[in-house]
């Protein structure tokens, strides 16, 4: 909850800015930027991602729950996360993304997975929860392509991510409805 709202505060900081990546400089972005305040200290978005919650809790669906700000980010929550629901949150969470075919989708003629890169960039904490990605994500697909996907080979591909604000402006292009 704290990674979303002060991605959200650094957003609004910088209103109006076209994608999250615009701010801050080359050397220092915004994930460099100590603009969060944490236990009376000023630390980055990148400390509490990689730092404490990757780090302290070995856990791959937060890559479900942590939001840029991007088009391509899962969708923002409309409630936060809680420990009594965190669970149930988490899997919710990975089926609305895995399932937004403009973030992640299966061509079954193809035998290929197009996936986020999301699952590239954080390889590692997925193979190891499950082996593979591909292996993290099939259950998180409908029943019919889960079972596909775990029946045979399957290339995977990353597909490019857009970093355009996820604003009110924006379309979803899943659904055609405004984003939030």
């Amino acid at each position: 909850n704290l990674y979303n709202a002060a991605t959200l505060q650094l957003i609004i900081d910088h209103y109006p800015v076209e994608s999250i990546k615009k701010i801050g400089g080359r050397w220092k972005g915004p994930w460099k930027q100590e603009v969060v305040n944490l236990f009376g200290e000023k630390v980055t978005l990148d400390h509490i991602e990689h730092d404490l919650i990757r780090k302290d809790y070995k856990e791959p669906r937060v890559h479900f729950a942590l939001v840029c700000a991007a088009r391509s980010c899962p969708p923002l929550r409309g409630e936060p996360y809680t420990p009594e629901k965190l669970d149930e949150q988490l899997e919710d969470q990975g089926r609305i993304f895995m399932n937004a075919p403009s973030k992640n989708r299966v061509d079954l003629e193809n035998r290929t997975a197009y996936l986020s890169k999301i699952f590239k960039w954080f390889s590692g904490d997925f193979e190891e929860a499950s082996g593979s990605v591909l292996a993290f994500v099939r259950p998180y697909f409908p029943e019919d392509i889960s079972k596909q996907l775990e029946g045979g080979e399957f290339a995977v591909e990353y597909m490019d991510y857009d970093w355009a604000l996820n604003d009110r402006k924006a379309r979803d292009p899943d659904k055609g409805k405004p984003l939030h």
